[in-house]
């Protein structure tokens, strides 16, 4: 996504909770140190806001705000490349990142205790407009989430992510911020090993 939608997105969610130079302050903040880093790095940018900023809402409503606001943000308009990759080869890899990605959430949620298990499953299911799919789409991954079916459509590579981030929010909800960095950090480190011959980067999602 681009600097400036970025930061526009961060400026948004951070809006019901800063104004004045409390917020100009915050996206200095975000700008100078984290304006590279993935969205999981934010929990690190709101630690740092709590030390320096008048915050009193819960840290979980502040990264939620930021998290909505930039998953809002439209899908990059993907660069010309030349040549065109042959069309075998691009479902291939599409087909490899809906996997890791349905890997990585799958063991996230299969470590969680029973009951916040089926929490996380269940938030995602009443999010998933957020994703703004075609209804096929949505139908697949409601399937996936709900039987366990697998995913064999097609899924660009931002909305796999977006799906990866509603599970970190759902997380943070139930573990709380600290924790669901840990559970996030091992769960990539699981899928890294089991599929370490996959074309396509766990990270990536990241």
């Amino acid at each position: 996504m681009e600097f400036e939608q970025k930061k526009m997105a961060v400026e948004q969610g951070l809006t019901p909770f800063l104004s004045g130079e409390s917020l100009a302050h915050a996206l200095r903040l975000w700008e100078l140190k984290y304006a590279g880093d993935p969205v999981f790095a934010l929990v690190r940018f709101i630690n740092e806001l709590y030390e320096h900023a008048s915050l009193t809402a819960p840290r979980t409503k502040v990264l939620q705000s930021l998290i909505r606001a930039l998953n809002k943000l439209p899908d990059p308009i993907p660069k010309v490349q030349a040549p065109i990759a042959h069309p075998a080869k691009v479902e291939e890899s599409q087909n490899d990142a809906v996997h890791t990605c349905c890997l990585l959430v799958d063991t996230l949620i299969d470590r969680l205790p029973h009951d916040e298990g089926v929490g996380v499953r269940q938030y995602l299911l009443d999010h998933l407009k957020q994703l703004k799919q075609p209804e096929p789409i949505l139908n697949a991954i409601r399937a996936w989430l709900s039987q366990r079916q697998p995913i064999t459509a097609p899924i660009p590579e931002t909305v796999l992510t977006r799906i990866v981030n509603l599970v970190y929010v759902a997380l943070c909800e139930y573990e709380g911020p600290t924790k669901a960095d840990r559970a996030l950090h091992e769960a990539v480190l699981i899928v890294e090993k089991s599929i370490s011959d996959s074309k396509f980067p766990v990270r990536r999602l990241l």
